[in-house]
Parts: C-alpha cells; sequence; structure tokens
C-alpha cells in the first residue's frame, strides 16, 4: 500500500464521493496512519471541515456505515445521553478495505 504524507494526499486518492465516503476516508486516516485505536466524529469532521469537504451531519454519514453488510464503521462509545452526545467510532476489516479499494481504483484511473 500507498504511503502518504498527508490527509488531503489520502483524501485526493481515494476520491469519496458521498458524506459515509469522506467520513470513511478521514476514519481510515486516523485509525490506520496516525495509529490511533478510534476518534470522534467531531475531530473527524474538523479535519474534512479544514480540508473544504464537511459533512453536514456526521452522525447520520456514520449510521450510514454501521448499517451496511458488512458493516464498514461501528460505534463503540457514546458519552452523554442526548443525541447529539459525543460517539466513537472503529473501522472495521471491511472499511480499511473500501479505502484501500477506493484508492485501488483511482489509481487505475489516472493510469489510462
Amino acid at each position: 500500500m500507498e504511503k502518504f504524507k498527508d490527509l488531503p494526499t489520502l483524501y485526493d486518492a481515494a476520491n469519496p464521493t458521498t458524506a459515509s465516503e469522506k467520513a470513511l476516508v478521514v476514519g481510515y486516516w486516523f485509525q490506520e496512519i496516525e495509529g490511533n485505536e478510534n476518534f470522534e466524529s467531531q475531530a473527524l469532521n474538523t479535519k474534512l471541515k479544514n480540508m473544504g469537504h464537511g459533512v453536514k451531519n456526521i452522525t447520520r454519514a456514520f449510521d450510514v456505515l454501521q448499517n451496511m453488510t458488512p458493516r464498514l464503521v461501528i460505534q463503540i462509545q457514546k458519552s452523554g445521553q442526548t443525541k447529539q452526545a459525543r460517539k466513537k467510532y472503529k473501522v472495521t476489516t471491511e472499511g480499511i478495505r473500501k479505502v484501500q479499494e477506493m484508492m485501488q481504483v483511482t489509481k487505475g484511473r489516472g493510469e489510462k
């Protein structure tokens, strides 16, 4: 797998098109590149916003990833009782595979 020096380079290589794909790609960065065991949705969306790709409803984006079969992301913690409580997530093995496939598809297009 190609090494990426920063998140924008990895993001560009994966070329996500939906809010859920954007969340998955940045989650992959937090977990697989930075080595975090899990990540908070708000921190992830802050990274997206800083790159100009913020997601309007990050919780909904993660809900989509969690409801897929197989699941691409799992929620591992929720702090607080409200709907807006901070949530922590982890990218599953299938989610990691999906991001790697996204990068391969983009790489293949660039070589044509």
